[in-house]
């Protein structure tokens, strides 16, 4: 499924909104946040963007509600988040068997080429998002794509791209990433180092690039697996690297080593709710650019309000895994979420089954992944993860604070404004991580006063007849 068949899907399930006119300048961010105040915002679809071309547009928070989250992952849409993430535990759970791309000679992606001097990124209605942002980002839905030079692995990450001019860019790296780990190698050579990026294409390679799989595991490979097909790529006319014969947009070029040029990169608004930091980053010289006719921006964009509008394929992800790996470790876990209105926090509910049971799972989540990891949230099997409101009342009546533990010097992300200046001029990426325990104590909870409940068959009765006066 490409974009367009995405796109298409969306408006038959009445979920895509066209906005026409908008200006690239903080007005199309400005409608995007405003649409992110609604219960179940449409996807956006700009067109007619000022200063642009009719037909050049940017697809915004494509996956803001339940079942345009299923669409992109190829699930049934009639799932709930926790049934999305049980059925990705299952897949993840069975045989990982690579499905390398196929290489064609011909694709969408080639139906513009623009090379050298032909190079105008400003030639798409690259936004502004918003009015903090040091520039225009073009990549925030994007896939990078990248090749080790001694082992031969081709990686490909989800990385914010900024455009600086016509042929310049920078694409921000976060230390140890994969892709960072890549392209020091170029570096500690003394050479360049070749990427090409899309900038609109398969969701679900997107999704794949977001995810943290395991390093030498092409993400070209792993998509295949997860389609049960293989990705069809075209040899990039300038990098020779594999791009995406059904993506929207390209770019090809070198990153030169940071002695050669930096670019100041930033602010950005970060889905820490804040403004990230300036940086020095390597210059992305662009070469080439490929296009399909009327191309399509895809923004996955980090922060879009409070509530966490745009639900993340990553985490989806990171709790079927997680859950995946608790299995193996521990009995009774029952579900796992990560909030997209509690961002850093992974919420876990098991049925608890001897003394100290719910400390386990919390140390065992932790050290199954700490990155980003700030609040670990044992429930009870009678509260779903998935329902903040749920999670939110544990929380309330059933925690003790005396039983919580924090462990410090944890693995932080390097763009969260809680980092102090000393920390980062020191580069101490650290911070404390709470376990929370919102449990019944186990050594009484047979005596532990029942949760209120409505009688099922009265429930259903009173939703057949009411429901409606609800929707």
């Amino acid at each position: 499924m490409d974009l367009r068949e995405f796109i298409d899907k969306v408006k038959e399930m009445g979920e895509l909104k066209v906005i026409e006119g908008a200006h690239w300048d903080s007005e199309i961010g400005a409608i995007t946040c405003l649409a992110a105040t609604v219960s179940d915002p449409p996807a956006l679809l700009f067109d007619k963007v000022q200063d642009y071309k009719a037909g050049y547009r940017i697809l915004a928070i494509p996956c803001s509600t339940d079942k345009r989250l299923a669409l992109s992952l190829g699930f049934p849409k009639e799932l709930s988040r926790l049934e999305m993430v049980k059925k990705m535990r299952d897949r993840l759970s069975e045989p990982l068997e690579l499905v390398p791309p196929l290489e064609v000679e011909k694709g969408p992606i080639l139906e513009n080429i623009h090379i050298g001097d032909e190079v105008d990124l400003f030639e798409f209605p690259t936004p502004k998002w918003m009015s903090g942002d040091g520039g225009r980002y073009i990549g925030t839905g994007d896939t990078v794509i990248i090749k080790d030079p001694d082992e031969g692995w081709v990686n490909i990450g989800v990385h914010r791209i900024q455009i600086h001019d016509k042929s310049t860019a920078t694409i921000m790296f976060e230390e140890g990433k994969h892709g960072d780990i890549i392209r020091r190698k170029y570096w500690a050579k003394g050479q360049n180092c070749p990427v090409a990026v899309t900038c609109g294409g398969d969701p679900q390679l997107v999704f794949v690039g977001a995810t943290r799989i395991p390093w030498g595991v092409p993400e070209y490979d792993y998509t295949g697996w997860w389609k049960k097909e293989p990705v069809k790529v075209i040899k990039g006319p300038v990098t020779g690297l594999p791009i995406p014969a059904e993506a929207e947009i390209a770019l090809e070029g070198e990153m030169v080593p940071p002695e050669v040029e930096t670019i100041m990169e930033g602010p950005f608004s970060e889905g820490t709710g804040h403004y990230s930091p300036k940086a020095k980053e390597s210059a992305f010289k662009v070469k080439s650019v490929l296009h399909r006719k009327d191309p399509i921006i895809l923004a996955q964009l980090p922060f879009m309000g409070y509530g966490g509008v745009d639900k993340a394929w990553n985490q989806l992800f990171a709790a079927a895994r997680l859950w995946s790996h608790l299995d193996k470790l521990v009995p009774g876990i029952r579900g796992v979420w990560e909030p997209p209105e509690f961002r850093r926090a992974v919420v876990i509910s098991v049925e608890q089954k001897y003394g100290g049971h719910a400390k386990q799972v919390a140390l065992a989540a932790l050290g199954q992944h700490s990155y980003n990891r700030k609040y670990i949230i044992v429930v009870d099997d009678d509260i779903d993860p998935t329902n903040i409101r749920a999670v939110l009342f544990a929380l309330a009546e059933r925690a003790d604070p005396a039983a919580w533990d924090v462990i410090r010097d944890s693995w932080c992300n390097h763009l969260h404004p809680q980092l102090s200046p000393w920390q980062r001029e020191v580069g101490d990426i650290t911070w404390s991580a709470a376990l929370l325990m919102a449990v019944k104590p186990y050594y009484w909870i047979k005596d532990y006063p029942p949760l209120i409940k409505t009688d099922p068959a009265v429930w259903e009765r009173v939703k057949e007849k009411w429901e409606k006066i609800f929707t």
